[in-house]
């Protein structure tokens, strides 16, 4: 999606934007097509099977949702009237182990992406396109690189190594490449038989115009080339990367660029224009947004998804703003909304990526899916005359200020009209007539959105743009609030006789909820620290002893003082491979923390300050008090790390896991007496099996639970004030939820919580992913396919809570349907 690499999507964008804009450079090679009469594409669309092809394409992450709501998704995909689905691949999804070395693809596994592909195409009859990175971005651990990558990272300071032409770097994603081209390689529509679908697009790198370094063509050509030789023989292109946009090099010129739009909620006429520079650059090829914002997501101690100004209308707007501009395909971003089960967020991101989707993290409908639904009514009508009808943006006389539009000409004479209003808070209505010989110059600057909600400008030429020669004609109108229209006047009709779309959708009506069920009890236990420990060498990383995901890991150490030198250390340092969090226990006792702040060791997020910033090796990113906790004779320190999560840009992306060192000293400069350390990779609770729905709980505490209060389902900092008493503590919940009946077998359900503390929840042995007790996350998506239904079917949900200054405490939790969506 929208996040930086090396930038926050804002400092460089301007200048990128800028050349994307200009005028256009000497021509450029032909496209090559090795199957042209399978797939093909020329100046306006896409062409399969010698037929013009609109592409209607839904995202769907595969990796977000449950296998077993697959289908699900799909058929809801498919019921909007979509033929195509897409999806990132994400590198450290699918070889999460250290492999022995460039020729070693045996940690690859790409079974689940191989299923849904398969599912998709085989099932449902969508083609496919997929996106393997290797950045992706996405929101997502690393950015879709694998956490071990960084071992292999030859450069210091604050240069990035990721995504540069580096050979090492190169070499490395040359291997992703060759291990999962095979699978696009078999899966494409050029292997299938006639009339059969399968993968029509690939991309290479991603948003590549948002990250500033050296030689990108180099890169480029590697990933192009790595492509090939894979035997991939369908269209490979990008999404704004200059480097690729109008090319003339004898290889990038094979490739084509895509547009992204993520824009102000008046910003839908930035949609037509910049689309209409888009093919103004590249005119042998379509016209694709590649990401039309389906909503956003969401931070911890921020915002969730649904508090963007991303709304329905919004996504209605920027859908025919960028048919008016000549889009002959799009894909929403997101259409299916999903989770971060097991923490494979990217630092900084909640478990849920709901995204404010069409379809929802649950799998509910929401206001866009019907807008979907009626944007690919009208294309599927008129895709035909749509895809080779010229025209854009042009000047409406008569026109209040905030009517913006425009018209296409089909090659049979079919006029379509756009019109939308940009005012957000009033309608209008009226006559305006429509002057096709005047291209329509910007009402005002053209920007996009970054990912921290900032507007960045887009310099672009008012004068590219098409003008069908065609008389100006009057055109009565009706718009909503930030409504947007097309008006479909056949050949030798009038305006007047026109048919205006979208057409109404029906919606269905919900069905009655069951009951929630508010918990009364839950077992309690602190983690008793133990587990396989191992010596750890000096130095290694967690990738190198193999875990590569967000999990909770144990130190120890077990060391003899003199009487002498007992008062002499009142300081443990820690420096760990990527600034993530450490809690300390001394002989039992907890060590008080000097560094980082309580407040930041609560709120568990990323340290913008420090994103540019590579740790050093000299440099304790945690710092404890233990003055009086050690003592002549035997001591045991026992650290919790808690991995905050993988950065998706910035510099903590290219950095390992776990703890480097950690030591005494008497002071917070240096480790005057190092320690040799134990490491039991996962939390003495997990070793134990205390995840597992079928353990059996004995000599727990039993807690009453609050059942009066109601239970918020979003806001920061609203967390209960404990107090701290142990490193991570446990909770089980037991419950039982009633057989649903048909009308009501569909219905989703969620866990409303309140508690401190941060770490991970389980449902019947599932890892639903990450509690931050700062919020603004306060309810979870229970999977039905996880779910027992029915009574004497017990379910089981376990947290697992690292204790912060307020302790981990569960003072409420409730589980319950989710409410019906809001009408369309």
């Amino acid at each position: 999606m929208k996040s930086p690499l090396s930038l926050i999507r804002c400092a460089f964008v301007f200048a990128a934007l800028a050349a994307t804009f200009s005028p256009a450079r000497a021509e450029a090679p032909a496209p090559f097509f090795p199957h042209p009469e399978r797939i093909r594409y020329d100046g306006h669309c896409l062409q399969i099977e010698g037929r013009d092809f609109f592409l209607s394409s839904a995202s769907f992450h595969y990796f977000r949702t449950p296998r077993e709501l697959w289908r699900d998704r799909f058929q809801k995909i498919k019921d909007a009237g979509f033929n195509t689905v897409e999806t990132y691949v994400p590198w450290n999804w699918h070889e999460r182990d250290l492999p022995s070395g460039l020729d070693d693809f045996s940690k690859v596994d790409l079974s689940e992406l191989e299923a849904w592909l398969k599912m998709a195409q085989d099932e449902f009859g969508f083609y496919t396109i997929v996106r393997p990175g290797p950045f992706i971005c996405a929101e997502w651990a690393g950015g879709g690189y694998p956490r071990w990558l960084a071992k292999f990272d030859p450069w210091t300071g604050k240069e990035f190594w990721l995504r540069s032409a580096d050979d090492a770097h190169i070499a490395w994603s040359v291997h992703w490449y060759e291990a999962v081209c095979r699978v696009f390689a078999r899966e494409q529509i050029t292997r299938k038989p006639k009339g059969s679908k399968g993968i029509i697009l690939v991309q290479i790198e991603n948003e590549y115009d948002y990250h500033k370094t050296p030689e990108k063509p180099k890169l480029l050509r590697a990933l192009f080339g790595a492509v090939k030789k894979s035997g991939v023989d369908v269209p490979v292109f990008t999404c704004r990367t200059e480097e690729t946009r109008g090319s003339t090099d004898p290889v990038l010129s094979q490739v084509f660029d895509c547009e992204n739009l993520y824009v102000a909620l008046d910003g839908a006429p930035g949609c037509a224009q910049r689309m209409v520079a888009l093919r103004a650059q590249q005119p042998n090829a379509p016209g694709f947004v590649t990401e039309l914002q389906g909503g956003w997501f969401s931070l911890v101690s921020e915002r969730l998804s649904e508090e963007n100004y991303s709304d329905a209308r919004h996504f209605n707007a920027i859908h025919w703003m960028s048919l008016l501009g000549g889009a002959t395909g799009l894909n929403p971003y997101m259409f299916v909304g999903g989770t971060h089960f097991g923490g494979w967020g990217a630092r900084g991101q909640t478990t849920t990526y709901d995204y404010n989707a069409a379809i929802r993290e649950w799998g509910a409908l929401g206001p866009k899916y019907y807008v979907a639904k009626g944007v690919n009514e009208f294309v599927r009508e008129y895709a035909d005359r749509l895809v080779r009808a010229e025209g854009g943006p042009c000047e409406l006389q008569g026109a209040p200020v905030s009517l913006f539009g425009g018209v296409r000409v089909a090659p049979d004479g079919t006029r379509f009209v756009f019109l939308h209003n940009t005012d957000a808070k009033k309608s209008v209505s009226g006559k305006v007539t429509i002057v096709p010989g005047k291209i329509a110059k910007p009402a005002g600057p053209i920007y996009n959105m970054d990912q921290n909600g900032n507007r960045v400008l887009i310099k672009a030429d008012a004068k590219v743009g098409q003008s069908p020669d065609l008389p100006p004609f009057e055109v009565d109108y009706a718009l909503a609030d930030l409504g947007a229209k097309v008006l479909v006047i056949a050949p030798g009709k009038t305006a007047a006789e026109g048919v205006w779309y979208p057409k109404v959708q029906d919606v269905a009506p919900p069905a009655p909820l069951p009951a929630p069920v508010r918990i009364a009890s839950a077992l309690k236990h602190h983690d008793p620290l133990d587990g396989a420990w191992r010596s750890l060498p000096a130095g290694k990383s967690l990738p190198e002893l193999g875990v590569s995901d967000q999990r909770y890991v144990l130190y120890r150490a077990r060391f003899s003082l003199a009487e002498a030198d007992v008062s002499k250390f009142v300081r443990l340092l820690v420096n760990s491979f990527s600034r993530d969090l450490v809690t300390a226990q001394v002989n039992g006792r907890l060590a008080g923390r000097l560094y980082p702040d309580e407040k930041y060791a609560a709120a568990a997020t990323r340290n913008k300050k420090l994103s540019f910033a590579r740790i050093r090796p000299d440099e304790f990113d945690n710092r404890f008090d233990i003055g009086s906790l050690l003592h002549a004779g035997d001591n045991e320190i026992v650290l919790l790390y808690e991995n905050i999560g993988h950065e998706h840009g910035y510099i903590p992306m290219e950095e390992l896991s776990g703890i480097r060192q950690a030591g005494l000293s008497a002071d917070e400069t240096a480790i005057s007496k190092p320690l040799d350390w134990q490491v039991a990779l996962d939390l003495g609770g997990v070793a134990a099996g205390w995840t597992r729905p079928d353990f059996a709980a004995k000599g727990w505490e039993a807690v009453a639970l609050d059942t009066t209060h109601p239970l918020a389902r979003k806001g920061n900092r609203i967390q209960p004030h404990g107090q701290r008493d142990g490193l991570l503590t446990w909770y089980r919940i037991e419950f039982e939820l009633p057989e649903p009946s048909a009308a009501a077998a569909s219905i989703p359900w969620r866990l409303l919580i309140n508690a401190s503390g941060n770490g991970f929840m389980w449902l019947n042995g599932h890892d639903i992913g990450r509690h931050w007790e700062i919020g603004p996350q306060r309810e979870y998506y229970l999977p039905e396919c996880w779910l027992n239904f029915g009574s004497g079917r017990k379910n089981v949900l376990m947290l697992g809570l690292r204790q912060t200054v307020n302790g981990a405490e569960l003072r409420a939790a409730e589980v319950a349907p989710y409410p019906p969506s809001p009408a369309p």
